[in-house]
């Protein structure tokens, strides 16, 4: 007599139930992400303008926040950001945290800092 193997019904299940809460993950994560990109390549864009280094606080604020205008960026405005002179160069910095409820009454708190001279998230915390 052969013994049958395979995948049960209620194995399939648990994988399948793994598989959904990893992609209702991803898709509340992946925003927030995605936004920071944004943030960073208008950054990133206004380091490389050779417009930015003549440029106030005042008209550099307004500069990106008609690029952020541009590229639908909700998170962070003109005023969050810190801007210095270092070496002649205009150094634009911005740290903000970001909070997604992911379900019920658990979040993900997100702290992200973005520079003209470059920069990583500063990663994710459950709390």
């Amino acid at each position: 007599m052969n013994k049958q193997q395979g995948a049960t019904l209620f194995g399939m299940m648990i994988i399948a139930m793994a598989v959904v809460f990893a992609a209702m993950l991803v898709m509340k994560i992946l925003p927030p992400y995605m936004d920071y990109w944004t943030v960073q390549k208008v950054l990133s864009a206004m380091a490389h303008d050779p417009e930015v280094k003549g440029m106030s606080e005042r008209e550099v604020r307004t500069s990106f926040d008609k690029r952020a205008s541009i590229d639908n960026i909700k998170s962070v405005k003109g005023s969050d950001l810190d801007i210095s002179k270092e070496g002649g160069e205009v150094v634009v910095e911005v740290s903000y945290p970001v909070k997604v409820q992911l379900f019920g009454n658990l979040s993900a708190c997100m702290d992200f800092h973005a520079s003209t001279s470059g920069s990583k998230p500063a990663g994710a915390t459950v709390p």
